[in-house]
């Protein structure tokens, strides 16, 4: 169960930051935000390491892990932030989150625990985001979001999503070695000096970059802190309640995120949206029953 809340609130963490993606990832260069996003990720975690004495041990493996895990941490915020700008959240969110069938999947091969109920949960989950993504006339109709705009945007986060099931199960097997902290450090750090190398490639190819100006300034911050908070909860819920239970419980920020945009950006939902958002609640709330 525990895994699962965990999961559960890193979903919230990251369906708000995605929310917030929405509008910086349309005022900012895409590599200078996610470097400033790990950027300040990686000077937070450091002021903890410093306090609590608490830095990564030399593992080769696990090192090497979170090596691979923060540069498809790049790969992933790029294909994801595509897919966000595209809009709308109520699709682009939901598609990625699809990356819960795959990790599930990958965390059974690995022997990790899991129960029957469980399955059943991430079946209905899954369901439930891509019924969300489904085109909704009463929602849609009057806007650009005709059927291949939705596709497209469907498109890029499903490529995300497999993007995103390769890097968390790396970062759990990271994790397992490492402690969640000083993994998250690490893949933060790696996606950081990847994201270094992508801009000095830019600036090579005569690149002009648009940076954080004014209040996107701290919107960039609070999402970087959002984004950070939630892979960290993730990683807490697997390392201490199952990996299982934590993929689950995250796989609910499609919802997150559409209730995040319906408040705050003012995406409408309906009625149909509304049903499957409660499947989704529903499956997650089963997974936390369920749960061995």
């Amino acid at each position: 169960m525990a895994g699962v809340l965990w999961g559960l609130l890193g979903a919230v963490l990251i369906g708000t930051s995605d929310c917030i993606a929405r509008v910086t990832s349309a005022r900012v260069t895409v590599s200078v935000l996610i470097s400033y996003i790990m950027a300040l990720s990686v000077v937070v975690l450091l002021v903890w390491m410093l306090v609590s004495a608490q830095w990564p041990a030399w593992h080769w493996r696990g090192w090497l892990l979170s090596l691979i895990s923060g540069v498809l941490n790049i790969v992933v915020l790029v294909l994801l932030y595509k897919a966000l700008l595209r809009g709308p959240v109520a699709v682009a969110s939901p598609a990625a989150s699809t990356f819960a069938v795959l990790l599930v999947g990958f965390n059974v091969a690995a022997g990790e625990p899991w129960a029957w109920p469980q399955i059943v949960s991430v079946a209905i989950v899954v369901v439930g985001v891509l019924m969300l993504a489904r085109r909704s006339e009463a929602v849609d109709q009057g806007t650009h979001y005709d059927a291949a705009w939705l596709k497209i945007t469907a498109a890029l986060g499903v490529a995300a999503a497999l993007s995103i099931a390769t890097r968390m199960f790396l970062a759990q097997e990271a994790s397992a070695i490492l402690g969640p902290i000083e993994a998250l450090f690490l893949n933060r750090l790696f996606a950081l000096l990847t994201g270094a190398v992508w801009i000095l490639w830019q600036l090579n190819q005569g690149a002009v970059f648009a940076l954080p100006q004014g209040r996107t300034q701290g919107l960039v911050a609070l999402q970087a802190v959002l984004e950070t908070a939630a892979f960290c909860a993730f990683l807490i819920g697997s390392a201490s309640g199952g990996r299982v239970g934590a993929a689950i419980g995250f796989a609910a920020f499609a919802a997150a995120a559409t209730i995040m945009a319906r408040l705050w950006l003012r995406e409408k939902i309906g009625g149909y949206r509304s049903v499957w958002i409660a499947v989704i609640a529903t499956g997650v709330l089963m997974a936390v029953l369920g749960a061995p």
